[in-house]
C-alpha cells in the first residue's frame, strides 16, 4: 500500500526528467567514460559483489565490506544515468544487474553481498546493503517492476528481524534507514517504521561519532568526530524518516545538521573539509573527498524535499556547479579523490592526506569516490522539478524535458552560465495547477514573464513564487535571474585566519585557472587499465618552462609565477568586468570570464613548492598592478580560488636583473 509522503515536496518518478543541452552532453561523456565502464575496470569491487558472491578466500574484504558500498553506489548512479539519458543500452545493462541481484536473494529475504559465513552484524553489511537497495528502489521507481519492490521489502524485513534490540552498529549502519524509509513509502509496512524508531533510540544511547539525532539537534559541532562523508550520509536517515513518519524532530535534526555545516565547515565550493577524511574547519588548501561532495548533495536534496525550503537547493547548485565539477577530468574518465579550492598540483606527491589521492584516476584501490561521481549530475538532473500538493515546483535549473504527468515542461537554458530560462508547456488539454518557480537566494531582482506579460513587480529571493493558472499547450514562461558579482572574505579563523577573498557570479564560484600539464602515469589500480584509460599527474605549466631558465639563479625567482597575486579587499564589484563567451563544452570552454584589477604578490609562496600551501600571512605585500582573469571553478583542475588580500600601498618592484 503506497503511503503519502509527509515531505512538502517529492521527486518525480525516475525517468520523468530527461537531460538536454550541456547536461546531456556531460552525461553522454560519462556514458563513454566512468559511468559506462567502471564495472569493467574493477569487476571484483564494482560489477560482481551483489550478483556473483564468492567465498571469503576468493573475495576478502572487497566482496563483503567495501564491495557492498562501492558496487551499490555505482549501480545507483548507473541506473540514474541510464534513465536520465533514456538510453536503451544502459537500461538493458541495468536490468541485467537487477535480475542478477534478485536471483541471489536468500529464502530468508537477505539480499546483499555477505555470505552465510560472514558476520551479519558487521557495520558495512547494513551500510553496503542500503547502498544496493537504494539502487534497486531507483530501478523500481523507473520501471514499476513489483518483483523488485517486493524483494527490497523482504530484505528490509530481514534487518528488522535480525538487527534486533541493541544488535546494531553506531557508525555507518544507520544509513540503511534511507532505503528503509523509501521502501516504507512504497509498501506502508509499519514494521519498518518501528525498526527506524528503535535505531534512533539506540543511536541516542550509544553515540560515538556525534551523529545521533540528539547530537544532530544540539548546537555542538565537533571537529574530528566523524568522517566528513559519513556526517553527510547521516543526514539522510533523519530527512527520509520525516518523509515516512512525519515526526518533526527528525526533520529538525537534518536541518540543524546542515545549519551547523554552513556555520563551521562549508567551503564556498560547497565542499565540506575532509582533514585526513575527517570533519575540520575551512581553509584555502584543505581537501574535500569526492564522496563527501556526492553525499552532501544527496542530503541537501532529501532535506529540500522534506522541508520545501529552497535554501537547500541553492546549496545543491553550489555543490554541483563548483566542487563536483572542479574535481573531474572533463572527458569524464577520471576524478580526483581529494581536491581543494586552492590547488597548485594534483600529482603523486601533492596530497595532504595521502599523497596519490589528488591524482586524477578512474579507479582507486578503494573506489568509493569514482562510483559516487557517477551519480552527482543525474541526481542534480532529478532535482530540477519536484511535485507538491499544489502542483509542480521548478527547483533546480538546467536544460531538460520534464514529464509532469498531465503536461510536459521543456527548460531551454544555458543556466548557470546565462541568467535566462525559457519553459515551454506541452499538453493535450488545459491543466489548472501551480507551477512554482524557485527564486535563488542570491538573486535580488528576478523577473518572470508568462506569454509576454510580467507576473509580479517584486519577487522575493529565497522563495518559491507560485504561478497559478490554467496551462495550455504552447504557453511560455520566461524566467530571468540577473547575476551580479559578489566579493566575500573566507572565514578561515579556525585555521589560518588569512581571510582571503572569494569571487562569485550568480551560483558560480570563480578561480584563477592555472595552465595544466597532464601526464599519464601507471598509478595503483587493482587491475591493469585497458588502452584509453590512465591515472594522471596534473602539474602547472610555469612561465619559465619553455625557456629552461634556472629561475632562482637567473634572478627571476617568483616574479613570473602566475599564482602569486592578490586583490584589494575593498574592491568594488563594479570594477569587475564580465565577459560572456560562446562555443564548446561548457566545462572545457568557460562561458563566462571575470576580469579583475589585481596586484603581483611576489612572496606569497615558497619558490620550490611540491604541495599546495596556505599563506603564512595576510594581507600580503604587493609590488605591481596587473589584471587577472577568473573562470568558473568547475572549468578548472588547478587553480587559486581564494585570492589573498593585498597589503597596500604597493611596494617598489625589485629589479630581477640585479
Amino acid at each position: 500500500m503506497k503511503m503519502k509522503s509527509h515531505g512538502k515536496l517529492a521527486a518525480l518518478p525516475l525517468g520523468s526528467i530527461k537531460a538536454e543541452g550541456w547536461i546531456r552532453e556531460q552525461l553522454l561523456r560519462n556514458k563513454d567514460g566512468m559511468g559506462g565502464h567502471l564495472d569493467e575496470l574493477e569487476p571484483d569491487m564494482i560489477a560482481n559483489p551483489y550478483i556473483n558472491c564468492g567465498t571469503d578466500e576468493e573475495w576478502g574484504a572487497v566482496k563483503a565490506g567495501w564491495g557492498a558500498e562501492i558496487s551499490g553506489n555505482f549501480w545507483y548512479g548507473f541506473i540514474m544515468l541510464a534513465f536520465g539519458l533514456d538510453d536503451e543500452e544502459l537500461k538493458a545493462k541495468a536490468e541485467r544487474w537487477v535480475n542478477g541481484v534478485l536471483k541471489n536473494q536468500r529464502p530468508n529475504g537477505y539480499m546483499g553481498t555477505y555470505t552465510e559465513n560472514d558476520d551479519v552484524m558487521d557495520d558495512y553489511n547494513a551500510w553496503g546493503t542500503g547502498c544496493g537497495m537504494k539502487a534497486m528502489l531507483a530501478y523500481y521507481e523507473a520501471t514499476g517492476r513489483e518483483d523488485v519492490l517486493e524483494a527490497v521489502h523482504r530484505c528490509m524485513l530481514w534487518f528488522c528481524n535480525t538487527w534486533t534490540g541493541n544488535n546494531k552498529t553506531r557508525y555507518a549502519g544507520i544509513t540503511l534507514l534511507e532505503s528503509m524509509a523509501i521502501c516504507y513509502l512504497h509498501v506502508g509496512d509499519d514494521r519498518l517504521l518501528a525498526f527506524m524508531d528503535e535505531y534512533f533510540d539506540f543511536m541516542n544511547r550509544c553515540d560515538l561519532y556525534f551523529v545521533s539525532r540528539n547530537a544532530m539537534l544540539s548546537d555542538e559541532f565537533r571537529y574530528n568526530s566523524e568522517h566528513s562523508a559519513g556526517f553527510a550520509t547521516h543526514i539522510w536517515p533523519y530527512a527520509t524518516a520525516y518523509k515516512a513518519n512525519g515526526e518533526k524532530i527528525n526533520l529538525d535534526a537534518a536541518e540543524n545538521a546542515i545549519r551547523k555545516i554552513k556555520k563551521y565547515a562549508l567551503q564556498y565550493t560547497g565542499g565540506i573539509p575532509s582533514h585526513a577524511e575527517y570533519l575540520g574547519p575551512v581553509s584555502a588548501s584543505v581537501e574535500t573527498e569526492y564522496c563527501t561532495i556526492g553525499f552532501f548533495e544527496a542530503a541537501l536534496i532529501h532535506t529540500a524535499e522534506a522541508s520545501g525550503n529552497p535554501e537547500y537547493i541553492d546549496l545543491v547548485e553550489r555543490v554541483l556547479f563548483n566542487a563536483a565539477q572542479g574535481a573531474r577530468k572533463k572527458d569524464e574518465k577520471a576524478i580526483a579523490y581529494m581536491s581543494s579550492p586552492n590547488q597548485l598540483f594534483a600529482n603523486e606527491n601533492s596530497g595532504l592526506f595521502i599523497n596519490n589521492m589528488q591524482q586524477y584516476a578512474p579507479v582507486y584501490p578503494t573506489s568509493c569516490c569514482p562510483v559516487v561521481s557517477v551519480w552527482v549530475v543525474p541526481d542534480y538532473l532529478r532535482s530540477i522539478a519536484m511535485r507538491g500538493e499544489d502542483g509542480i515546483y521548478l527547483a533546480s535549473y538546467g536544460p531538460a524535458t520534464i514529464n509532469c504527468g498531465e503536461f510536459t515542461l521543456k527548460e531551454d537554458t544555458a543556466y548557470p552560465f546565462r541568467d535566462t530560462i525559457k519553459v515551454t508547456v506541452s499538453s493535450t488539454q488545459e491543466v489548472t495547477t501551480n507551477i512554482n518557480v524557485r527564486i535563488p537566494g542570491w538573486c535580488e531582482d528576478a523577473k518572470i514573464v508568462v506569454n509576454g506579460e510580467a507576473v509580479a513587480d517584486a519577487l522575493q529571493a529565497g522563495t518559491y513564487y507560485p504561478l497559478s493558472r490554467s496551462w495550455k499547450d504552447g504557453d511560455i514562461i520566461e524566467i530571468t535571474f540577473p547575476m551580479k558579482v559578489r566579493l566575500s572574505q573566507l572565514d578561515d579563523s579556525q585555521m589560518m585566519a588569512r581571510h582571503p577573498m572569494a569571487v562569485e557570479y550568480g551560483p558560480l564560484l570563480f578561480s584563477l585557472k592555472l595552465p595544466e600539464v597532464w601526464t599519464a602515469v601507471k598509478g595503483s589500480p587493482r587491475n591493469p587499465l585497458p588502452e584509453g584509460w590512465s591515472w594522471w599527474d596534473v602539474n602547472p605549466k610555469l612561465d619559465w618552462d619553455e625557456r629552461g631558465d634556472i629561475y632562482e639563479q637567473q634572478g627571476l625567482r617568483k616574479f613570473n609565477i602566475s599564482w602569486n597575486v592578490a586583490i584589494d579587499e575593498n574592491l568594488s564589484p563594479d570594477d569587475v568586468k564580465v565577459e560572456l563567451c560562446e562555443g564548446g563544452y561548457v566545462w572545457e570552454n568557460p562561458q563566462i570570464k571575470l576580469h579583475l584589477p589585481a596586484y603581483k604578490a611576489l612572496y606569497s609562496y615558497p619558490p620550490y613548492l611540491r604541495k599546495t600551501m596556505d599563506l603564512y600571512s595576510g594581507p600580503v605585500d604587493v609590488y605591481d598592478e596587473m589584471e587577472i582573469e577568473m573562470v568558473p571553478y568547475g572549468c578548472t583542475n588547478l587553480r587559486i580560488t581564494y585570492i589573498p588580500r593585498a597589503k597596500l600601498p604597493v611596494k617598489p618592484m625589485p629589479n630581477p636583473e640585479k
